[in-house]
């Protein structure tokens, strides 16, 4: 056998042995045995292949900027979204990353407990205006097994007291009814369905600058996250631990 035979039959050797490779690889991802009840890290297979999803949902332009080209960061929201029974897409166009924190949108937040069937009804509000017929209060509530749930009264005189009419360009100037009922539902879901939020805070409760451990204002990097992240839909939640 001379060198170019040799050569060739080298060549047969190697393209044989890439073959038996991507067999291998492509029998082990058929054979994952997923079981997601557990969670995406209950097994390694369950791991894998939400890890094999995290990577492809990582190459598309479709999803928001944090999670482009950042596979751990989707990976992250398929967690959520496995805890939540939802599709990974709806979380990470939902899901708003500020300070490596993530925060749903008041309005996502209010979306996931009318969708959880958790409560008889969807979350229902009294309103109250003040003497001059200015928005004054609101009271999130809904019905369970006959029985009212209901959250915390917040009152503009609460949102002056804590600051939140402070911060400049604060919606509560502008919008006070609307963050009346923001608030009411976080602060409902705070009381009556954490395990629904996963202890995550709002992005609204971000911009008024609260829940940091007592540290400065936030506003700025909220602004910036904001600037960042522009093609994502937000909703607040932050761990409370």
């Amino acid at each position: 056998m001379d060198n170019s035979e040799i050569i060739v039959e080298e060549k047969k050797e190697t393209a044989v042995a890439e073959a038996e490779k991507k067999a291998v690889a492509t029998a082990d991802h058929v054979n994952l045995q997923t079981d997601y009840s557990m969670g995406i890290f209950g097994t390694s297979d369950n791991f894998k292949m939400a890890w094999q999803m995290a990577q492809a949902l990582s190459q598309s332009t479709v999803v928001p900027a944090a999670f482009q080209k950042n596979p751990s960061n989707c990976l992250i929201a398929i967690e959520q979204a496995t805890r939540l029974n939802m599709s990974p897409f709806m979380v990470m166009q939902n899901l708003y990353i500020i300070q490596g924190k993530p925060s749903w949108s008041s309005k996502f937040l209010i979306a996931m407990i009318n969708g959880s069937g958790r409560f008889d009804t969807e979350l229902q509000y009294d309103e109250a205006a003040d003497a001059n017929g200015a928005p004054y209060s609101c009271l999130a509530w809904a019905m369970k097994n006959g029985r009212r749930i209901e959250g915390m009264k917040i009152t503009m005189d609460m949102a002056k007291k804590e600051g939140w009419l402070s911060k400049n360009g604060s919606k509560w100037n502008t919008l006070p009814a609307l963050m009346l009922r923001y608030r009411a539902a976080s602060f409902f879901a705070s009381l009556n369905c954490p395990e629904l939020t996963l202890g995550i805070y709002t992005k609204e409760e971000f911009e008024d600058g609260t829940i940091i451990d007592g540290t400065a204002d936030v506003r700025e990097a909220v602004k910036e996250d904001i600037a960042q992240n522009a093609n994502a839909t937000i909703f607040d939640v932050i761990d409370e631990g």
